[in-house]
């Protein structure tokens, strides 16, 4: 079975639609919110939203130059 997490930070506006799509679909996920992680952890430098299977990046996020995070494109 598929693990998904889906990174977000508290400031993203994508964050609520993505997390109602994934409840949408019926799809077991852990919310790993960004601003409760430490400095230099993995999740720190992803976009926001970012969805991830087994540790693999899928969909919406990437990676950014920041800790301070990124908000990915306006979803519709």
């Amino acid at each position: 079975m598929k693990h998904f997490s889906l990174i977000y930070s508290d400031s993203c506006p994508n964050y609520k639609l993505a997390r109602q799509m994934l409840e949408e679909l019926g799809l077991a996920f852990v919310e790993i919110n960004q601003d409760d992680l430490h400095e230099g952890c993995f999740g720190k430098n992803l976009s926001s939203p970012t969805l991830l299977v087994d540790n693999d990046i899928i969909v919406f996020g990437g990676e950014t130059d920041s800790e301070q995070g990124a908000c990915t494109r306006t979803l519709k």
